[in-house]
């Protein structure tokens, strides 16, 4: 077990301690075996590792969107009437929305959700609109107060822009055993 003493409990206590450390940590650091000790920790040690953490969020949040991997949903929904009628598809994530058959078609993406969800049919380009509704039949989400229509969705990562799977990616699990 691990405990650490912080500068202010010091100050309080009336301990004299040199102004550079920040806090002590006194335990055995993950050893049953091994003697209690104490490690001082100095501003330094905290504002470097604090750095290291910000340039590792920097570098992933810059990255181009091409080799990024986030969590995301499919999103199938079905609009009534004339002139936007018919059955929509969308891929949200955390900051966008990406259209799967709105002005253009992503033949990429269409592809690679038909395969991360199967619904009984090939992944061709020509049967997604026959696929649409079979999937809002196996992946129903509830119709709330504010959203009334027929709908689906499926939760999984996309890779870049244009490929979506259901498993969740090994650079992800690498990346936050890291922390």
């Amino acid at each position: 077990m691990c405990s650490i003493i912080m500068r202010s409990f010091a100050e309080r206590m009336g301990w004299d301690w040199p102004r550079d450390v920040a806090y002590v940590e006194r335990g055995s650091f993950g050893s049953r075996v091994r003697p209690i000790t104490s490690r001082r920790v100095t501003w330094a040690d905290v504002h470097a590792k604090r750095r290291a953490r910000q340039a590792r969020i920097l570098a992933e949040r810059t990255a181009p969107a091409e080799r990024r991997t986030v969590p995301a949903y499919v999103w199938v929904f079905y609009v009534p009437g004339m002139i936007y009628g018919g059955w929509w598809c969308y891929v949200v994530t955390r900051l966008r929305q990406i259209a799967i058959t709105f002005r253009t078609y992503r033949r990429d993406l269409a592809l690679s959700i038909m395969r991360a969800a199967p619904c009984g049919m090939l992944p061709l380009v020509e049967c997604f609109s026959a696929w649409m509704p079979q999937f809002a039949e196996r992946h129903p989400r509830p119709p709330g107060v504010e959203d009334p229509r027929r709908s689906g969705s499926l939760v999984g990562w996309l890779s870049g822009t244009s490929r979506f799977t259901r498993e969740r990616p090994v650079e992800i699990d690498r990346c936050y055993r890291e922390t």
